[in-house]
């Protein structure tokens, strides 16, 4: 009788603090983005090479921007006015480039090598970490390109959750010793977008950005 009058108080006991712990939980931010192969393991042309070493000269520093052309469909969307990207992960196979907007830190350009070519996805997060709905789109460039500009073409994961822009494609392109540019075309309607980094002149980093 005893004993089935504890179990009885200790069974709720038990059920209020898991349910206290699993309410108090912090999400989870320990995401990784890194290849698994080793980076000797993938074969690109000398274009692309080049291009790589030349991204990752800027590893480690920031820079302001502007919004250099826009369709109005895109700059309504991109309506800052403190722009600037932040080369802040560099590895064999990862060169991770986060975008920040005024206050709004969720965008990150992830710039991988995998077999045979370059690939750039666009990472999103949420202010808690956790990913956006819409995250991971991209795609890989054709080869060769060129030593200072890369064109991505939208894969079959980007014409999965945005069909509508499986014509998509984002390109890197450093203009010159001093610029920059990241931006986007969307030929089927016309619309683009571009903007441009003064990499001439390195300025203080932006906030970490979220879920990194």
């Amino acid at each position: 009788m005893i004993y089935h009058r504890f179990i009885s108080i200790l069974l709720p006991c038990i059920f209020l603090i898991f349910s206290a712990c699993a309410d108090d939980a912090e999400p989870d931010t320990s995401f990784e983005y890194t290849p698994e192969e080793a980076a000797e393991e993938f074969s690109l042309g000398d274009e692309q090479l080049a291009f790589w070493d030349n991204i990752q000269k800027h590893c480690g520093n920031a820079y302001e921007g502007k919004l250099a052309d826009a369709t109005p469909y895109y700059a309504d969307d991109i309506d800052a006015d403190y722009i600037a990207i932040h080369v802040r992960n560099c590895t064999e196979t990862l060169t991770h480039i986060s975008l920040h907007l005024d206050d709004d830190h969720s965008r990150n350009l992830m710039l991988t090598k995998v077999e045979g070519t370059l690939q750039l996805k666009h990472d999103h997060r949420n202010e808690d970490g956790t990913e956006e709905e819409i995250t991971q789109y991209g795609g890989e460039a054709p080869t060769p390109g060129l030593e200072t500009r890369q064109i991505f073409y939208a894969d079959e994961h980007t014409a999965d959750i945005l069909p509508q822009r499986s014509d998509n494609f984002w390109f890197l392109d450093l203009m010159d010793d001093e610029t920059f540019a990241y931006g986007v075309h969307w030929p089927k309607e016309g619309n683009s977008i571009r903007m441009e980094f003064d990499i001439s002149t390195p300025v203080d980093p932006p906030p970490t950005p979220w879920g990194y």
